[in-house]
């Protein structure tokens, strides 16, 4: 079996043009590398403030909730009592028992 002389010129070419590239590769691909972490970071810092942006419109809805259940409820302590119930509970005599007061509950989120 002989050599085959284009078969060793490939060899030699490759073997000679194998550094060459990775001399010039090498620092495109640090460069390439290197944005893309900084693409990366600035995507992490968006997303942050969006998150930010989200939990505090959720906050602002949930005070605002809170508050319109307060003004809903009258005295915002979850116990709702109009002046006619208090009336029939002063009007009440000994022998029946005092009518059952409606309290509301809220749920928590946290």
């Amino acid at each position: 079996m002989g050599i085959n002389a284009i078969s060793f010129l490939l060899g030699v070419g490759t073997a000679w043009l194998a550094p060459a590239l990775v001399r010039v590769l090498r620092p495109v691909a640090v460069e390439a590398t290197a944005a893309g972490m900084g693409l990366l970071e600035d995507a992490r810092r968006i997303a942050a403030e969006q998150l930010e942006t989200l939990e505090d419109i959720a906050a602002e809805a949930r005070a605002r909730r809170e508050a319109m259940l307060a003004a809903a409820n009258g005295n915002g302590n979850g116990h709702h009592v109009d002046a006619a119930d208090e009336e029939h509970v002063g009007a009440a005599d000994e022998a029946s028992p005092a009518p059952r007061r409606r309290t509301v509950t809220r749920r928590r989120t946290s």
